[in-house]
């Protein structure tokens, strides 16, 4: 497992709309919708940064297999990184399996 810091961009605003989420990165104009686990993912990543810890939370609020939310969380993660409405912090330790 990576230890890797995941950071939302300052220029990236988010709108909560009765449980499900709307992204904006101002700068690309690129924006993103979210269900409402996705949006619970995404205040997590705000407020914790760290996937493990992230993946830890969801496992205690949802019933679901263990494998099957990681690789969820783990494709958001990367879709979000492709779109540039998340980073990584510089610092962060790399290594094990990528989001």
């Amino acid at each position: 497992m990576s230890s890797q810091r995941l950071r939302i961009p300052e220029d990236v605003i988010f709108r909560d709309l009765a449980g499900e989420a709307v992204i904006l990165n101002f700068d690309t104009g690129v924006y993103f919708g979210l269900d409402a686990v996705g949006t619970r993912m995404w205040n997590l990543i705000g407020e914790l940064g760290d996937r493990e810890r992230i993946l830890k939370v969801l496992l205690a609020e949802y019933d679901v297999e263990e494998r099957r939310l990681r690789n969820d969380l783990d494709d958001l993660i990367a879709r979000l990184l492709e779109n540039g409405l998340l980073n990584i912090d510089a610092g962060s330790v790399a290594g094990g399996t990528s989001p």
